[in-house]
């Protein structure tokens, strides 16, 4: 046997050269639909779909107080409801709305916890739950 007519298995092809047909074209994109831009709207609309269960004006006061409405306003706690990361990470495993810049997910989280606690206690805003 001829050592240069032995090809390497591994160089040689697995299927003859056979032209391949054109990529499909890619399938009819869901229409966008652009999410309120209100943090505010969004808020509430979590807390709404969560059955929150204190009145909309106690958590407003609650959210001014925490951080004035702004979605990361600084330091160690998380978000517009001001979340310690510990508590942040319980909730968010129990509801499965982990982002803490997502004000949807903010609300969301805020009635499920709410509910949880007994709010104005050290386990649930001490100090904003009365700010109202």
């Amino acid at each position: 046997m001829d050592r240069g007519a032995v090809l390497d298995a591994r160089l040689s092809p697995v299927l003859p050269d056979v032209p391949l047909a054109a990529p499909a074209p890619p399938p009819e994109a869901l229409p966008y639909v652009e999410p309120p831009s209100d943090t505010y709207t969004q808020f509430f609309q979590g807390y709404r779909a969560a059955h929150g269960q204190y009145p909309e004006e106690r958590i407003d006061a609650l959210i001014w107080c925490e951080s004035s409405w702004r979605l990361d306003p600084g330091g160690w706690h998380r978000g517009l409801a001001q979340f310690d990361p510990g508590t942040w990470a319980t909730v968010s495993a129990i509801t499965g709305f982990a982002d803490p810049y997502n004000p949807y997910h903010q609300g969301w989280n805020v009635a499920v916890w709410a509910s949880m606690v007994s709010p104005g206690t050290t386990a649930g805003w001490p100090y904003c739950w009365w700010a109202w």
